[in-house]
């Protein structure tokens, strides 16, 4: 038992320490729009979930769909989370089904995918692997369920055997879809069984992934993003995949120090940024990452696919952790306001598979890879909000509610993002000197921050540092200015404008303006941009709402996040 306890304690000695540590989700609360698309995941989602269907590919093989088995481990994943921050009983009632389940399925091999036995090993089967991982991994954090961790690890120990380059063993790229990178996306919860457990071989087993990239018949991640930069011109261009092998290299990263690996993660998460990226936080058309500043925006170019929107957003979450640095929280909130909420029905709890920019969100309460994809993304704001940086307290959401770093409480005050003023308000245990680092958007013209009298000014995309003696009840008293500004549509939309206010992207909703008969000729009626508080109508679900000066007559603007019905890119003045 010693050498084992001693392997799990190397195994979590990590290279690269992390810089952000988000807030325990338990002692946290928050409210206002994010409290409450939050509460709608759980009652309108995650609480009406079809079990049976869920947990029938697993029960009698096979499965009715080549993936149909991704979703019990996605939707373990988006409870644990959520039970950690509320302790719903219902849904720790459930959770406990779902996992109990699916691991009565598991065969004594440790074989835990919805394939016949003939089929073993196509198409998607590492890839259901991969999210029983995910899920069961989630389940054991939370719940400390030792059966989980056992599943997990008689998982692992059979892709141990199955795959690798060894004599009787299986290639990995030929196992999945996509140039392999389905079936090697399984490297991010394999990493994290290595963390959990110690044992070498799971992390070899991940070096053998990352090798595997490298065949003549691999995605060759690595090199292409180190030679070109670009994922577009990487492997296939598929851009949930990819990311999701993204994500696994980064916490590859983590235990191993490989600098090449950490270069791979950054310069794609820069392109992605600086070329294919919409202005509401999401990318890919057609499920696929596009050529430089090719951006299209209708419903037919099927765009934001939910699952690249939630991947793209624990990508930023990585490297937000890892690095402490402002970008990534300000791609957070991006995505988060606007292609996460966005993707939400706020009035059902429903999910869209992709959120067009000019059209219609189609809301569905049934089973798709992104209807189970989104609440795992919904479920991590907790994690995204708050917590320590640097030796201090950090904000990198500004929201109404309270949470606890250490043996401080920290209380919220604010209707961010209706206004951008905010009380915060310090709690130590005792008088303690220490560092709160307040984000700084990027959007906005102006952040003040007043202590005792004293301001201090924020930088746009950096972190205010204000590092005093604190005592309890001391408050800092913040407010940024919730700059409009219009966007240039770029290579895609040469003569449109979006409209953008703080950290949303606002939208001309057709509900919302009955006299207007065509949309597609409405916009500013100048090249400046004065928005002013409406009342929305009282059949409108939702909070906000703008009036703008435009053509051709006055125009309501709600935020996307909200819009059912509407377009984004405007037409110019």
């Amino acid at each position: 038992m010693k050498s084992v306890a001693l392997a799990v304690l190397l195994a979590s000695q990590l290279f690269a320490e992390d810089q952000f540590t988000p807030a325990p989700f338990a002692g946290q609360q928050i409210g206002g729009i994010l409290g409450e698309r939050m509460r709608m995941n759980l009652e309108g989602r995650l609480l009406h979930l079809d079990e049976p269907r869920v947990l029938a590919g697993f029960l009698k093989r096979p499965g009715d769909h080549p993936w149909i088995g991704e979703h019990a481990g996605k939707f373990l994943d988006a409870a644990a989370n959520t039970w950690l921050y509320t302790h719903d009983a219902r849904l720790k009632s459930l959770m406990d089904r779902v996992a109990s389940g699916l691991m009565s399925a598991q065969l004594p091999d440790g074989y835990l995918g919805t394939y016949a036995d003939k089929d073993r090993w196509t198409q998607w089967d590492v890839w259901v692997h991969k999210y029983d991982l995910i899920g069961l991994l989630a389940y054991h954090k939370a719940t400390g369920n030792a059966a989980a961790l056992e599943t997990s690890r008689r998982i692992g120990d059979l892709l141990c055997r199955t795959f690798g380059s060894q004599p009787g063993q299986k290639d990995i790229i030929a196992a999945g879809t996509h140039v392999g990178m389905a079936a090697t996306s399984v490297l991010e919860p394999m990493v994290n069984l290595y963390r959990v457990t110690g044992d070498a071989k799971y992390l070899a087993f991940c070096q053998y992934l990352v090798h595997s990239w490298q065949q003549p018949n691999g995605p060759k991640i690595i090199p292409s993003l180190l030679e070109t930069g670009s994922v577009f011109h990487t492997a296939n261009a598929k851009a949930y995949e990819m990311l999701s092998n993204l994500v696994g290299l980064i916490e590859l990263y983590r235990v191993t120090g490989e600098n090449e690996h950490r270069k791979t993660v950054e310069l794609a998460w820069t392109d992605i940024v600086s070329h294919r990226l919409y202005l509401t936080g999401t990318a890919s058309a057609s499920e696929h990452f596009a050529d430089d500043f090719v951006l299209p925006g209708e419903d037919i170019s099927e765009v934001g696919e939910g699952c690249v929107t939630v991947t793209w957003l624990q990508l930023s979450w990585q490297l937000l952790r890892l690095t402490g640095e402002a970008k990534y929280g300000h791609e957070i909130e991006r995505t988060v306001y606007n292609a996460l909420l966005g993707a939400q029905d706020p009035a059902t709890g429903d999910i869209c598979y992709f959120t067009p920019l000019n059209g219609k969100k189609s809301s569905s309460p049934g089973i798709s890879c992104c209807v189970s994809s989104e609440p795992r993304g919904i479920s991590m704001i907790p994690e995204l909000a708050w917590g320590s940086l640097h030796g201090g307290v950090a904000v990198i959401l500004y929201a109404p509610g309270h949470f606890t770093e250490g043996s401080t409480r920290i209380e919220m005050k604010t209707e961010f993002p209706l206004d951008g003023a905010v009380t915060m308000t310090i709690h130590p245990e005792k008088a303690a000197r220490f560092p709160v680092y307040l984000r700084v958007p990027q959007w906005t013209a102006s952040f003040t921050a007043v202590v005792d009298g004293r301001q201090f000014k924020g930088a746009p995309g950096q972190f205010l540092e204000i590092n005093r003696e604190w005592r309890s009840g001391d408050e800092v008293r913040v407010n940024m200015d919730m700059t409009a500004r219009l966007l240039p549509g770029g290579p895609s939309y040469p003569h449109s404008v979006a409209v953008l206010r703080g950290p949303q992207v606002l939208a001309l909703e057709k509900a919302v303006n009955p006299g207007l008969l065509d949309l597609q000729t409405a916009g500013p009626a100048s090249g400046s941009v004065r928005l002013t508080d409406a009342k929305p109508p009282s059949k409108w679900n939702g909070s906000q709402a703008y009036n703008l000066d435009g053509k051709p007559h006055a125009l309501l603007l709600v935020p996307y996040a909200d819009a059912r019905a509407y377009r984004v890119w405007l037409s110019t003045p």
